[in-house]
């Protein structure tokens, strides 16, 4: 969004008023769009249920068993509801399926704020059928996913730029939570929260989200009245207390790092695993959340009758149960592809552990007079501090909850000790560390860097091999045999002016004809330069290379587009902005440089792996999805390292053609993965790479060693050993990766 100046507002522009103005507009419409769509969707979810005769959990009584001839809808109905979302998602919008914060939070960061159209319908028919068949989840997700959906199509009918769809898009979600959850400030700084691992904040959103998370709790509470939680009278007295509330901070985050393994496993073997297809997944978590409510009711639904009964005095082992219970059939439903959301069975086995806490303090130290109520409400708002990354929005969503500020200072104790004690564990891998480590704004920053750098400064000097326009074809050849250029200029041998360039990917495909090779010129072969003048800045120079997809474009004087000045390459840009980057660096005491000679190909792909049927239809997903699987040390940032991968595709594709892309970061240091790795991965299906012979991704080798001479030797290794047929035909039949190993072995000796 376009900054307003620092003048004081009366002194703005009349431009920057109206735009002030357009945008309170586009977010309080939304704001009224997004309460209005909650509506229809809560009660589309309770006549469902209705119509199921599914009981209400908020209302049900504390129960142990189903009552005569209902338990077996408890199996029956969740499964059934699974396998239609699977059935249609899997179909038409896969990222309906699960829950929808993590796809918000990477259109943010990775994808300009653009959700698809259909994000809207499909999550509302999803999470309608998910949780009105019992499934574990709760309303507050699928509204906010629903609601950022909504705020991306405000942005394409507006015709906003990516920077301002970004920030509707999170204003979208903030007024979804806003409408259906009493906490509408809580919910709108949440979404500018929860983008980042740690405590940072997106504040280019805050205040549109204020805006429309307001609207749209106003238009909820309008049309269908508001019904907060029957929060009991809480209090928070003596100081003491604050040792109670440390030991709340210590179990929710034991119980954050259960919770989360909890839902990667369950994810990782039923939602991502590849023995299941995607259609029928979200019915076999729907199965596993039946049978666990046959026996436990309560850990069906939403799960605020569990808050109820914290409320309402049941017994410390009882709400531990629930909360166990509650993680497992949340994870299984959310981990298999269901609809649900995350936020309200998070705040459920918050508030059932913090009961545990209270009631334990209570028998314990009965002096202190503490309140387990109290205990509830601040619990339900440290687990997902603890959860979600989100310490400050919780702070704020206990004194909306209880009504009053009575409870602040424990809350904020307990909410920063479990963020703390927990920061490492998060439910959504989309988050990245901090604002800094966005990559939307690691692009924007450089873009400035090559919007500042010329042309003229990049090259390096060497004159380029150019071609007069009647040399035959064999000469031509053995130029481009002994030359790393990709392009050939034809200059006119009188004037020296520049006639073209020589399209070499129209020279391979006419080396393969035979019998022409005797006919043809140079000539045959030119096509119209890309040029850019050395006066432009390298952020033209490259827009230029991506549009067309060439690696290098001829640089011409500024005065004469005639007159060839030098060929500008890839490499030559990505050297540039590295100096300019070091021009401004702080001087650093100087290191040891030499590099490793951990060159050995073999020893690489033996501590990589190969990755069998990786399920990805575009690079982006292919490079994650080889991060998530490959076999890393254990304290590697698999956040950081998919961070730097897509850093460097945006520099340029990676994919080399003839089938293979050669993903790798660029980085001096690349953490855990102290010695050099390669992962192959083989994609399911073959995947668009923008190679430049045209031709689909069937192989990913992505190499993983900090940048120098061993990543170097490495890089050339591998893609000298891929061009080997007998390696090519064991990747095409998935061969093991030991004798892929050893073959390599073989080739090296």
């Amino acid at each position: 969004m376009k900054r307003l100046s620092e003048q004081p507002w009366f002194a703005a522009s009349q431009g920057e008023m109206r735009q002030v103005g357009r945008l309170l507009v586009v977010f309080g419409l939304l704001g009224v769009v997004a309460g209005a769509w909650a509506v229809g969707f809560v009660e589309m979810v309770e006549v469902l249920a209705d119509w199921l005769r599914w009981p209400v959990d908020r209302d049900a009584p504390f129960r142990t068993a189903w009552p005569q001839g209902v338990g077996w809808l408890a199996v029956v109905l969740p499964a059934a509801g699974g396998l239609v979302v699977g059935v249609v998602c899997s179909r038409f919008a896969p990222e309906a399926m699960g829950p929808g914060s993590g796809h918000v939070i990477d259109a943010y960061l990775r994808h300009g704020g653009e959700l698809r159209r259909r994000v809207p319908i499909m999550q509302t028919f999803a999470s309608v059928v998910t949780l009105g068949t019992g499934g574990s989840g709760g309303v507050e997700g699928p509204v906010s996913h629903i609601a950022a959906g909504l705020g991306a199509w405000f942005g394409r009918v507006f015709g906003l730029n990516a920077a301002e769809r970004r920030v509707l898009m999170m204003a979208g979600g903030a007024a979804g939570i806003g409408a259906v959850f009493n906490a509408p400030m809580a919910s709108a700084i949440f979404t500018a929260e929860v983008l980042y691992a740690e405590m940072d904040i997106e504040h280019e959103v805050l205040v549109p989200a204020i805006i429309a998370s307001t609207v749209a709790h106003a238009s909820f509470g309008a049309i269908r009245g508001q019904s907060p939680l029957a929060v009991p009278e809480v209090h928070f007295s003596h100081g003491a207390e604050l040792l109670a509330y440390l030991a709340l901070a210590a179990v929710l985050a034991l119980a954050a790092l259960l919770f989360s393994l909890l839902f990667r496993r369950v994810r990782r073997a039923l939602g991502q695993g590849a023995r299941f297809p995607l259609w029928a997944r979200p019915a076999l978590g729907g199965l596993g959340v039946g049978l666990v409510g046959l026996a436990i009711p309560q850990a069906m639904g939403a799960g605020y009758g569990i808050v109820d009964l914290a409320f309402g005095g049941v017994g410390a082992w009882a709400l531990l149960g629930l909360a166990l219970a509650k993680m497992l059939t949340t994870s299984l439903t959310a981990g298999s592809g269901g609809a649900g959301g995350l936020f309200a069975p998070s705040l459920v086995i918050g508030g059932a552990l913090g009961g545990v806490v209270g009631h334990v303090t209570a028998a314990l130290a009965p002096g202190l007079a503490v309140s387990p109520s109290a205990f509830v409400v601040v619990g339900m708002a440290g687990f997902f501090a603890a959860v979600a990354n989100a310490p400050l929005s919780t702070v704020i969503m206990v004194a909306e909850l209880a009504g009053s500020y009575e409870l602040i200072v424990p809350a904020l104790w307990t909410c920063t000790l479990a963020w703390l004690l927990s920061r490492h564990v998060s439910l959504f891998d989309q988050q990245v560390p901090t604002r800094m480590d966005a990559p939307f704004r690691l692009s924007d920053m450089m873009g400035a860097v090559l919007h500042r750098i010329p042309v003229r400064e990049a090259l390096d000097g060497e004159r380029p091999i150019t071609v007069p326009p009647d040399l035959p074809l064999r000469a031509l050849v053995e130029r481009f045999a002994h030359s790393s250029q990709a392009a050939f200029p034809i200059l006119d041998p009188q004037t020296e002016r520049l006639l073209g360039v020589i399209d070499g990917r129209q020279l391979r495909r006419t080396l393969a004809e035979s019998g022409v090779d005797t006919l043809l010129i140079a000539h045959d072969f030119q096509s119209p330069a890309l040029v850019v003048r050395a006066d432009e800045t390298l952020f033209e120079a490259t827009s230029r290379m991506a549009a067309s997809g060439f690696d290098e474009v001829v640089v011409v004087e500024p005065d004469d587009p005639g007159r060839l000045v030098g060929l500008l390459s890839r490499r030559q840009v990505v050297n540039a902005y590295h100096r300019r980057m070091l021009e401004r660096a702080p001087d650093l005491p100087a290191e040891d440089d030499d590099p490793s000679g951990d060159t050995d190909l073999a020893d690489a792909v033996a501590r990589g792996g190969v990755l069998v049927d990786v399920d990805a239809s575009t690079p982006d997903e292919a490079i994650a999805e080889m991060v998530r699987r490959a076999e890393l040390p254990a304290e590697t940032d698999r956040v950081g390292l998919l961070a730097l991968l897509r850093a460097r595709e945006a520099l340029g594709s990676t994919g080399v053609g003839d089938g293979i892309a050669l993903p790798h970061p660029h980085a001096d240091d690349l953490g855990a993965i102290d010695r050099p790795r390669v992962v192959i991965g083989l994609l399911r299906a073959p995947v668009d790479w923008s190679a430049y012979d045209g031709k689909p991704v069937e192989t990913v080798c992505m190499l993983l060693s900090p940048s120098g001479d061993t990543h170097l030797a490495l890089l050339g290794a591998l893609a000298r050993a891929l061009h080997d047929p007998t390696l090519r035909k064991m990747l095409a039949q998935r061969s093991a990766a030991k004798h892929i190993v050893a073959y390599l072995r073989q080739l090296d000796a």
